[in-house]
């Protein structure tokens, strides 16, 4: 039975993949990278980050800063930020079931907590920020081990293949979504636990995975 879902906030609960490209793209000569054309979006989600950083010259000891800079920036837009409607009950019922949620994201949680809150979405009940781009495991790991939480009992959301790899790494199961950041295929080549073309099917590998 599952009792904890660890969730991501950026693309599997709003739709904020378009802002994140046109963030980064603003700091590339503060950062001195490539830009990422825009007629190139498809082909660029369906790459993983490293290969998206290699390719544009981003320097991985700057990603720590970069971030930063996007978080801080990203403050501005969270007003007209879209919440997907659909995610949105999947997370009602699940905490109507008695089911604990946690979100996790890089995104500052005064940031998160102002979009949750402008769009009636208070149904978390811990909010954890990793500053690891590409080690959230470390920060979920961290998180089951301070509460005792039971992995087989806990299972990670999210729309980018660097949560299934840390899905892996932490030993939890992941439902993995279309809707967000990474393309399908990319997806899929990570090999998930789950893969979800809807936010309904939540719900029924949730069920599954108590049954």
């Amino acid at each position: 039975m599952i009792k904890t879902v660890i969730c991501d906030f950026d693309g599997t609960i709003v739709d904020s993949a378009q802002l994140v490209y046109d963030l980064f793209n603003s700091f590339s000569d503060k950062y001195n990278y490539k830009k990422m054309p825009q007629e190139k979006i498809d082909y660029i989600r369906s790459i993983t980050f490293r290969e998206r950083f290699k390719q544009y010259n981003v320097s991985f000891f700057k990603v720590p800063s970069l971030v930063m800079d996007v978080v801080k920036e990203y403050k501005k837009s969270v007003p007209s930020l879209q919440v997907n409607k659909e995610m949105k009950e999947v997370l009602r019922k699940l905490k109507k079931k008695g089911v604990k949620l946690v979100l996790i994201s890089a995104n500052s949680k005064e940031n998160i907590e102002k979009c949750l809150k402008l769009n009636d979405m208070e149904y978390f009940d811990e909010i954890i920020r990793t500053k690891r781009f590409f080690g959230r495991n470390l920060t979920i790991n961290n998180y089951i081990k301070s509460h005792n939480l039971n992995r087989e009992e806990t299972i990670l959301i999210g729309d980018e293949h660097r949560d299934i790899v840390a899905s892996k790494k932490s030993q939890i199961k992941v439902i993995s979504v279309t809707w967000g950041y990474d393309l399908k295929d990319l997806l899929i080549s990570g090999e998930p636990d789950f893969l979800v073309e809807k936010p309904t099917d939540i719900l029924e590998v949730i069920e599954q995975v108590g049954a």
